[in-house]
């Protein structure tokens, strides 16, 4: 009995020594459970592409970076763009749901309702969304799919309308353009008709179903009895809000708004309550990354709202219409527009270019226009010296040295060539790139938020997807696409790839064809017309700018039907374009330069995409290739050129 004593004796000391090491042994566990994975694999799904959805996506990859998640390093990111095509949508997420992310990103509701459908298994966080609720992903902000949470974007009614009340009392009726086919829209206009009445003010609403429709009912609402326009935010406004400004600004009636205005452009509205896509996208990552890195469920995390909203406001437009801002309005105002301070001292700002070229001269005129309307003066508080190599790699290393020695405050340069002779010399003054495709792959940065340090700028990459969602307009059973390529030159290898993504989203193949130089132009379109093609999408590099007129002459001989990028190209005969904007990139850089002179380091702003485009197009050239132009792009297009005429607009 004593031995067996002795050997239950021995086993509980056994078992409590072994509870003892398990319970000291729980935390250590715990966090091998939940260990940070080598590498994270996330899908980024946009709805819409749009200038704020930019903003969204570039707050989405910085916050991640903060948070130790860095793209080609620890985190791989694959970015899809249905463009507002509901079918093309669900073929993405089916594909998204196939696929083993950790995690998906999507921006605007219908990406989130067709998410909520589609994918259960993967943690969702939206962004862009004004309301997840009614958007079917659950009761309330607390109550909600297991798999799904994110960061919400709302128009504050409340606020606006009072501003209206207190700054504008003699503004009693205003207009605002709603899509009836939007649930966002629809019930953003019941909310600001109610907020309205609050404050003595009758809101009338235009419908407008998509961008086609838009221009008619702008006319509608500025020629209705109302005495201000003040425009909701909504999928519609997101890529039709260029088209509402001109038409608000026609008419000669206050504005207020709840959309961004188009950046470099002037403020045209009294007010803006702008919601920060940039930070919504931020806080949004922010939820990503405690479910990546601390493995929180996503039903667990609340949805919430920007952690900041901006308040503009516009004295010198306003007082146009014989409005002033009272003083408690000028204190809430997080931005003033029209504030202008010189350089002090005065700054000296270096140009330099690698050819000559229109897009070129249109950055050049931009930058000049920006500064002139902030207040700046040329040979006043800022000096601009302009420098040209003309295509000579020889001239462009000259023009480095000079440059270096003068000892500039800040130096603009145009296309990739330039930005890198000028990166590899000078790492002392800040380099504010612009119509540079693909800055990462060309080397100058790990990221579009990592890059280096005297470096930052709007990169030049075409808009392919939107190209070639024109190009089918005209075409819309083309199954086949071409295009000249320069296999030497970095930036037109990037383009053709970005080319293939937006070909393969509209099941469409891509041929291409390499040219070498601009004496090789002609001979290679040759070349491609006789490949089994319906039409050539003609990216821009440097052997197709100059030789486009080869390209004009031997498609029309052929009868190939020839779409590009650029507007100058459109007028020289192309038959439509989605084009970069230059004038507005050399704004938008411009603004970027203000920042950079005042202070801020470049390294701490994201490289950008070009964020205003045109639609361009030439109906007479359209006619020479056997085409018909659509109506609706005729009443829609920015620009519209005819051969042996005027420009309509």
């Amino acid at each position: 009995m004593k031995n067996l004593a002795k050997l239950l004796q021995a086993i509980l000391f056994i078992f409590a020594v072994a509870a003892i090491l398990l319970l000291s042994d729980l935390s250590n566990r715990r966090k091998t459970s939940f260990s940070v994975k080598e590498k994270y694999s996330v899908a980024i799904v946009h709805w819409i592409d749009a200038p704020v959805i930019e903003g969204v996506e570039a707050g989405i990859f910085k916050a991640l970076s903060d948070k130790g998640l860095v793209q080609d390093k620890n985190l791989s990111v694959d970015i899809y763009k249905a463009s507002g095509d509901i079918s093309m949508l669900n073929s993405i997420m089916k594909q998204v749901q196939n696929q083993s992310y950790d995690l998906v990103f999507v921006s605007c509701t219908p990406a989130l309702q067709v998410a909520v459908k589609t994918i259960t298994k993967i943690p969702v966080v939206f962004t862009a969304v004004a309301d997840p609720v009614l958007a079917g992903a659950g009761t309330d902000a607390a109550h909600h799919l297991k798999n799904v949470t994110g960061c919400s974007v709302v128009c504050d009614f409340e606020t606006m309308c009072r501003l209206i009340s207190e700054n504008a009392p003699k503004i009693k009726t205003l207009g605002s353009v709603y899509c009836p086919g939007e649930i966002i829209s629809v019930k953003f206009k019941e909310e600001f008709a109610k907020v309205a009445s609050k404050y003595g003010l009758t809101v009338k609403f235009f419908p407008a179903n998509n961008t086609t429709e838009l221009p008619d009912a702008v006319l509608s609402m500025t020629t209705s009895k109302i005495d201000a326009v003040c425009q909701m935010a909504d999928n519609l406004m997101s890529s039709g809000i260029s088209t509402l400004i001109k038409g608000v600004v026609k008419s000669g009636l206050p504005y207020f708004d709840f959309n961004a205005h188009p950046s470099g452009s002037p403020m045209e509205s009294l007010i803006q309550l702008d919601v920060d896509y940039y930070q919504n996208g931020y806080d949004a990552a922010i939820l990503a990354s405690e479910i990546l890195l601390e493995k929180k469920s996503p039903g667990e995390i609340p949805f919430i709202s920007p952690s900041k909203v901006v308040i503009e406001i516009n004295p010198e437009k306003a007082k146009t219409f014989g409005i002033k801002f009272n003083a408690e309005t000028v204190k809430q105002a997080s931005k003033i527009a029209g504030e202008k301070e010189p350089f002090n001292p005065p700054v000296k700002i270096a140009m330099v270019h690698y050819v000559s070229s229109p897009d070129c001269d249109d950055v050049t005129a931009g930058i000049l226009e920006q500064l002139k309307e902030l207040g700046h003066v040329r040979n006043g508080d800022f000096t601009f010296d302009e420098y040209n190599a003309n295509g000579d790699v020889a001239t462009l290393n000259d023009i480095v040295k000079v440059v270096a020695g003068k000892k500039y405050n800040l130096i603009f340069s145009t296309v990739l060539a330039t930005t890198q002779a000028l990166s590899a010399k000078i790492d002392d003054v800040p380099i504010l790139f612009t119509v540079v495709a693909d800055p990462v792959a060309n080397g100058l940065g790990i990221s579009y938020f990592d890059h280096k340090a005297n470096v930052t700028g709007i990169d030049g990459m075409s808009y392919t997807d939107k190209g070639v969602a024109l190009l089918l307009k005209y075409m819309p059973e083309a199954k086949s696409i071409g295009t000249l390529f320069c296999p030497g030159e970095m930036a037109s290898v990037s383009s053709v790839k970005e080319l293939e993504k937006s070909c393969r989203n509209y099941k469409i193949s891509l041929v291409t064809v390499p040219v070498n130089s601009v004496s090789d132009v002609a001979d290679a379109t040759t070349l491609l017309c006789m490949k089994k093609i319906d039409a050539i999408s003609q990216l821009p590099d440097n052997c197709t700018i100059p030789g486009f007129s080869s390209m004009v002459k031997v498609t029309r001989k052929h009868k190939m039907p020839l779409f590009c990028y650029i507007s100058s190209q459109v007028k020289a005969g192309a038959i439509a374009a989605i084009a970069g904007d230059y004038l507005q990139q050399g704004k938008e850089i411009a603004a970027i330069a203000v920042r950079v002179i005042n202070g801020e380091s470049p390294a701490s702003i994201p490289f950008t995409r070009i964020r205003q485009i045109k639609t361009v197009i030439n109906p007479n050239a359209a006619k020479t290739y056997g085409l018909q132009t659509p109506d609706d792009l005729v009443k829609t297009a920015d620009k519209v050129f005819y051969e042996k005429s005027s420009e309509k607009k």
